[in-house]
């Protein structure tokens, strides 16, 4: 029999999920139906204060910095993300764990209850998420855009900080087209009486964008370098861009809690599914990484390649449908030069999710073999398990792994 919480999540999920929904530019174009039900819970998003962070990629790193450093002071620290990997509670913890079933249990009957039955799944679960976190007196949030920014569901509070970790093109079906309606878009978190911050390296016509969208509403845009002294070892690369843009956020409405940071050593700071490294029952090493985007795939295959070049290895890849695998491969090669010898290649559906870009289809873009689900293939000393969130949280589940991390 299932428990309460389940029967309220299953609740939640009946309702219409953009994340699962199989049709080419599902979206809604309004956050008024989150904002008013959260008027009608009593504004919990303002219990505690928080920050907002948007981007095409790095939003998680860049939270979980964020996290850690009021987390050092000993503060209680909230952080909403999406999607999860494995389980549905990542999307809202509470100093790195998972929130009790009390407090979701409360907070799930008090948003049905005020529901008017307009809310997607999505308003739903953010409304769910502040009030958790209003329930459990945390002192700080840090708040991850589910899509966009704009018209997102998490565009319903007054944050400390505005935050774009990053652009690139992605989910262009909804939020472009081009990189400059992309940004436009996740410029949305933008507002008026919030220090607005950008990541490093973002293209000229997105950042001209944020830097105008900023402007629109009264605030200058503070760009961050590239890395910062202290992440000089972080891998990828691009998590020590992240890490530069956490410290410059802290530093600006928080400097304790930047010091507190930089005492720490960030490589310590972990994240499910970014770099994370297993043992298969079979002795392969299998690394994991969400990257699905250009920039993201170049530096995470340039750091497996590097790191594994004296064994042979492999890449079970996936993406979702609205990604274009031509445009993706060529810019691959492009970056990186053709594939090494010794290194093969798997593709495979999403995980379960109905916007899985066909196998078949991506093995012959990616000179692949097409796997017909999720799995660890044998042979290859080391793997790479990446392209999709999706197909991460299938394999990084499995009963098959033990963690290799230090």
């Amino acid at each position: 029999m299932r428990t309460e919480l389940e029967k309220l999540w299953q609740t939640l999920t009946a309702r219409t999920d953009y994340e699962q929904c199989a049709r080419p530019r599902a979206s809604r174009l309004s956050n008024s139906p989150a904002a008013d039900l959260l008027e009608r819970l009593g504004r919990p998003q303002d219990a505690c204060p928080g920050v907002h962070v948007a981007g095409s990629k790095g939003k998680g790193s860049t939270a979980a910095y964020l996290a850690e450093g009021w987390r050092a002071l000993g503060k209680k620290v909230g952080v909403y993300s999406s999607p999860h990997l494995f389980d549905w509670r990542e999307r809202a913890t509470i100093n790195g764990e998972f929130a009790s079933e009390a407090l979701w249990i409360q907070a799930f009957q008090a948003v049905l209850q005020a529901s008017d039955g307009q809310e997607t799944f999505f308003d739903l679960l953010t409304a769910s998420a502040f009030h958790v976190f209003a329930a459990a007196d945390c002192d700080y949030t840090v708040v991850e855009v589910g899509l966009g920014g704009r018209f997102d569901s998490t565009r319903v509070f007054q944050p400390l900080a505005a935050v774009v970790t990053s652009i690139e093109l992605e989910h262009a079906d909804v939020l472009g087209p081009g990189l400059a309606q992309i940004a436009w878009n996740k410029a949305g978190v933008f507002r008026a009486g919030c220090p607005a911050f950008a990541g490093a390296d973002i293209p000229e016509e997105a950042l001209q964008m944020l830097q105008d969208e900023s402007a629109l509403v009264g605030e200058r845009l503070w760009i961050a370098e590239s890395s910062h002294p202290g992440a000089e070892l972080l891998e990828p690369p691009h998590q020590r861009a992240n890490y530069a843009l956490a410290m410059l956020v802290l530093e600006s409405i928080a400097p304790d809690a930047a010091a507190a940071l930089a005492e720490l050593d960030p490589r310590a700071i972990r994240l499910a599914g970014r770099c994370e490294e297993f043992r298969s029952s079979q002795g392969q090493i299998v690394l994991f990484d969400v990257a699905h985007s250009e920039n993201s795939l170049a530096a995470v295959l340039e750091l497996f390649r590097r790191r594994y070049h004296e064994v042979s290895r492999g890449v079970v890849f996936a993406l979702r449908d609205d990604k274009d695998p031509q445009v993706l491969a060529a810019a691959l090669e492009s970056r990186l030069g053709p594939r090494p010898s010794g290194e093969s290649w798997w593709t495979c559906p999403a995980g379960d999710h109905p916007r899985s870009a066909d196998p078949q289809l991506l093995a012959k873009v990616f000179d692949a073999e097409a796997l017909a689900q999720p799995e660890l293939p044998v042979g290859p000393a080391a793997l790479l398990v990446t392209g999709s969130t999706y197909l991460v949280g299938a394999l990084r589940a499995s009963s098959q792994l033990s963690e290799s991390n230090p």
